[in-house]
């Protein structure tokens, strides 16, 4: 007997090692037994996976440094974008690729001031408080 045949006659398994006696099987199909009226049901909630507790503040003076705030935002982090220091041309640049990151990523893009952006990833949200009219910072 070789031993491929030994391993395979050990791991055969007869129908006299599982049968059942009589009176040994339950049957729960004629019961109710996967429902219950008092079951509580708790609705899902998404959950970040990641800690929230800091804000990740970039300021960006040319397009090669996209890096910088792309792998914070990727991350799971809320970016502050400042771009008070990059020329019109690039700040263009920048701006398209944060706003093309957030709507890859289901973030929120937000304009603070002309020159700084706030991105928001989709597991956070954006409180306003201070005011009785509403911000919009998405404008």
């Amino acid at each position: 007997m070789g031993f491929l045949d030994r391993i395979n006659q050990k791991a055969a398994v007869g129908d006299e090692d599982f049968g059942y006696e009589d009176g040994d099987f339950v049957d729960y199909a004629d019961e109710e037994y996967f429902e219950s009226d008092d079951a509580q049901v708790t609705p899902i909630r998404s959950v970040a996976n990641v800690d929230i507790a800091r804000i990740v503040t970039v300021w960006v003076s040319s397009y090669k440094d996209i890096k910088d705030f792309a792998v914070e935002f990727r991350n799971g982090l809320p970016v502050i974008l400042n771009l008070s220091e990059a020329a019109d041309g690039e700040r263009a640049r920048i701006v398209d690729f944060a706003l093309g990151l957030c709507f890859g990523l289901e973030g929120v893009f937000s304009r603070i001031s002309d020159d700084v952006f706030l991105l928001t990833p989709h597991s956070v949200s954006i409180d306003s408080r201070g005011s009785e009219t509403e911000h919009d910072f998405a404008r």
